[in-house]
């Protein structure tokens, strides 16, 4: 099994949720990236609204929900397709949604 993908798998797992569940959502509404650099599931968003899914060809966001290796290289595949890129993280008490231009969080990865 991919490594990146077992480690989605025990972090889900571990905080109780269905990662089945969660996947077959996104391999339905959303985008999956599994390969040997990385794991990444997301979803198409607007800009204003970064939580509510949209079609994947109406969205001008990203929303990442899990990403685990070379996130560069999971982007690559779609920062032509979106403007805006979002996601929220529940560490360093805070909540709240990050929305970012697409292009410069891009360029402010590090290649792997």
């Amino acid at each position: 099994m991919n490594q990146h993908l077992a480690k989605a798998i025990a972090i889900y797992e571990q905080e109780g949720i269905d990662f089945q569940q969660l996947l077959t959502w996104h391999l339905c509404h959303g985008i999956v990236v599994c390969d040997m650099d990385c794991f990444a599931m997301g979803f198409s968003v607007f800009r204003e609204s970064p939580t509510q899914a949209v079609h994947v060809d109406d969205g001008d966001t990203l929303f990442v929900t899990f990403t685990t290796g070379d996130m560069r290289g999971a982007l690559r595949k779609y920062i032509q397709n979106y403007d805006f890129i979002a996601f929220q993280r529940s560490f360093k008490g805070s909540d709240r949604v990050r929305v970012h231009d697409m292009y410069k969080f891009y360029s402010k990865l590090k290649e792997s």
